[in-house]
This record gives structure tokens, sequence and C-alpha cells, in this order.
């Protein structure tokens, strides 16, 4: 498995302009690299007139003091995607990783 794809896993909130209104922002918590692949979906009439999302699957290597929530997002080619499975940590040749879904948002 080659962690070759870097992401960032974001949260997103507001701060004050100065001048009674608020901006967006986004807060990175976490750069790093992961291995990615889409998952098939089947392509039945229904799913091509709806256009659902591609979904991919994330597999990051455990980090001490972080976990990824389903609340925050994941940067990754640009584009903002959200955590769509709680992540489930899985050992890998004595090595431990995060394995979780996403699509774009």
């Amino acid at each position: 498995m080659n962690y070759d794809q870097k992401i960032d896993f974001i949260t997103e909130g507001e701060t004050s302009d100065g001048y009674g209104g608020v901006t967006p922002s986004e807060t990175v918590e976490l750069s790093t690299w992961a291995a990615i692949e889409q998952l098939k979906q089947s392509r039945s009439i229904e799913q091509v007139q709806m256009k659902l999302p591609s979904t991919y699957r994330v597999k990051v290597q455990v980090r001490e003091g972080f976990y990824p929530t389903v609340n925050m997002r994941v940067k990754w080619n640009g584009q903002k995607f959200n955590i769509l499975t709680s992540p489930v940590v899985e050992n890998v040749r004595l090595k431990k990783e995060w394995i979780f879904d996403i699509c774009q948002s």
C-alpha cells in the first residue's frame, strides 16, 4: 500500500472581519500522506440520474494525539471532501492505520 496522496484534515469555522461581520476560515489539523482508492458503485440508471458523488476509501497511518472525526473534512487535490464513516483502526503488518470513506461535498 503506497501512501502517495497528500491530504489535509481541516476544520471549518468563522473569524471576525473586524467590521462586525465574519468570514469563513479553515484550520489544518494535520497534513499527511494517504493511500486513496475509488470505491466501485453500481451503474444503475437511478444512480446515474441522481448524479451521486464518487466515494473514496482513505488509509492513513495512525498519529499519536490525533483522531480524525466525521466533523472534520479532508482536502485533497484542491477539493474538499466529507468524512462519511467513523475511522476504524486496522493493524497492517504491525503498523496501525485509520481507514474511512470520503465523498465530495
